[in-house]
């Protein structure tokens, strides 16, 4: 398994992924997505990134749709990178 792959080798499991679950992989930005689960990791903590991912998601689908979604997943990422960023993450914070 490789650990450290650029983000257009994993266009094909996006792909795959994608038409499993009905979603336009076009859709998915996937610079955007690991810019901003690589902000959460270092700043919070590594298991922090794949939960804001999904919560990252839930967000975007009830807040937009259609041509939406690109603005809708901008907003949300911003907001998270400024929590991420401002996070002190003292052994209680988690």
């Amino acid at each position: 398994m490789a650990d450290h792959l650029p983000p257009e080798a994993l266009q094909p499991w996006l792909e795959a992924a994608a038409a499993q679950l009905g979603v336009d992989p076009a859709a998915v930005p996937i610079d955007t997505i690991l810019d901003m689960t690589g902000v959460v990791a270092r700043s919070v903590a590594r298991p922090a990134a794949p939960l804001t991912a999904y919560l990252l998601g839930l967000a975007v689908g009830r807040t937009s749709s259609g041509a939406d979604d690109a603005a809708a997943l901008v907003e949300a990422v911003n907001t998270i990178e400024g929590l991420a960023a401002g996070w002190d993450s003292s052994p209680g914070d988690l």
